[in-house]
């Protein structure tokens, strides 16, 4: 395409994205933001102003079905700016919601293992509000942990990662906190999460929440206390089914749409 003011290539930008976002301005407005290295009240102010030729390819790749977040290289969390890379899971709202549930419950100086660490957005945040928290994060994806390293350095803090399954060799802890893969697979995913984010990281085995049991199981061998994790919204049976005979309080949360999201557990 030729050169075209903003407000101009913001309607032909839109009508590409249609097919692929159900915010199509809104994401067209944050392409041409990040093209222009502006804010985006910027195209609002200066509507007759130059777009850029590159601008075009990153509405191409988007149009592709790839995530806005990995063509930017960032993904807002918990009201702060991540870098996010491709082969790593791109974090969503909903997790927020493990974090609100969780942060009550501490006191600041618990010994924690995040389990599936991926961006490191929740060690982060955990971090942040906690500075005194002692927090081994571990994942089996090496690119999860290089990134996760990134974020942690952003914003400075201080989280040991571990290349590892679970918790192997991390030792005792007083807390366990993860989203773990939970989707069954054969679940059929939206083009925008399948075609590129990595499977690894989305799906749980056949039922979907296999790797679930094996951290509940863990949990409940071990000397921690507290179990907070992610799950899919049709699990509660599943995961109750898990805690048939345990001596302690299940409590499971709601995500924003109303799903069930998410369980703590608190040995007595």
């Amino acid at each position: 395409m030729g050169s075209i003011r903003i407000d101009e290539a913001l309607k032909r930008a839109k009508e590409l994205l249609k097919r692929v976002s159900e915010r199509p301005l809104f994401e067209a407005e944050l392409l041409l933001a990040y093209a222009l290295g502006k804010e985006r009240v910027y195209l609002h102010t200066h509507p007759e102003a130059e777009v850029p030729w590159h601008f075009w390819e990153l509405i191409d790749r988007r149009a592709a079905y790839e995530p806005l977040e990995y063509i930017t290289g960032k993904v807002s969390f918990f009201g702060q700016e991540f870098l996010i890379e491709p082969g790593v899971l791109i974090p969503r709202p909903e997790t927020e919601r493990l974090i609100e549930e969780l942060v009550p419950l501490l006191r600041g100086n618990e010994r924690i293992v995040e389990i599936g660490v991926g961006s490191g957005v929740i060690s982060t945040i955990l971090k942040l509000k906690f500075p005194n928290l002692h927090i081994v994060a571990t994942d089996i994806n090496p690119k999860a942990l290089a990134l996760a390293k990134k974020n942690f350095d952003r914003f400075g803090v201080d989280v040991k990662l571990r290349l590892a399954d679970l918790a192997e060799g991390v030792g005792e802890c007083d807390v366990i906190v993860s989203n773990p893969p939970y989707i069954a697979n054969n679940f059929p995913l939206s083009p925008n999460v399948a075609k590129y984010e990595p499977k690894e990281a989305l799906f749980g085995g056949e039922r979907g929440d296999e790797l679930l049991g094996r951290i509940i199981g863990l949990f409940l061998q071990s000397p921690a206390k507290i179990l907070a994790c992610e799950m899919g919204y049709d699990q509660k049976m599943a995961i109750q089914k898990r805690f048939e005979n345990f001596d302690g309080k299940l409590a499971f949360y709601k995500d924003i749409a109303g799903l069930d999201r998410g369980f703590i557990a608190r040995k007595r």
